[in-house]
């Protein structure tokens, strides 16, 4: 009977670690690029007071934005074709995502109001400056 308990509890405890590590899967889970627009677009809504109009507006423009991130990343590991790609490409790529970027953020301003749009750059920067330590910080880990 104490062997049964034992094996019970092991195996429980064996699949928690399995089903935790499965859903982290390098981080983050993917999502496609509908969901990805929808709680983008959520967000936003809730963090800059939009209107209905505006709301599908942003969807639209949201949606629109994931599809080309995700086609233009490939879906692929950081080791395999990124490794592979030459200064000139990733130069290239940086280029053709800045653009991108810089696209929808005009998209934006003339969806959101000055307000709005000025309080969305201010977070976007915030944002960013988070990445950038969190970057260091995994650096000097590793490092």
């Amino acid at each position: 009977m104490k062997r049964i308990v034992f094996w019970m509890v092991a195996l429980l405890l064996m699949s928690g670690v399995a089903m935790a590590q499965a859903n982290r899967q390098g981080g983050r889970q993917q999502m496609d690029p509908k969901t990805r627009a929808q709680r983008m677009t959520e967000r936003m809504v809730k963090e800059y007071s939009l209107n209905e109009d505006q709301k599908q507006q942003l969807l639209d423009v949201n949606l629109a934005w994931v599809e080309k991130m995700a086609a233009n990343q490939g879906r692929h590991s950081k080791d395999d074709k990124a490794a592979r790609m030459t200064k000139e490409e990733r130069e290239k790529k940086a280029a053709e995502m800045k653009k991108s970027r810089e696209d929808y953020d005009a998209q934006l301003k003339k969806i959101l109001t000055k307000e709005q749009y000025d309080s969305y750059v201010k977070k976007q920067a915030e944002r960013e400056k988070q990445m950038k330590e969190g970057r260091q910080n995994r650096q000097k880990r590793q490092g």
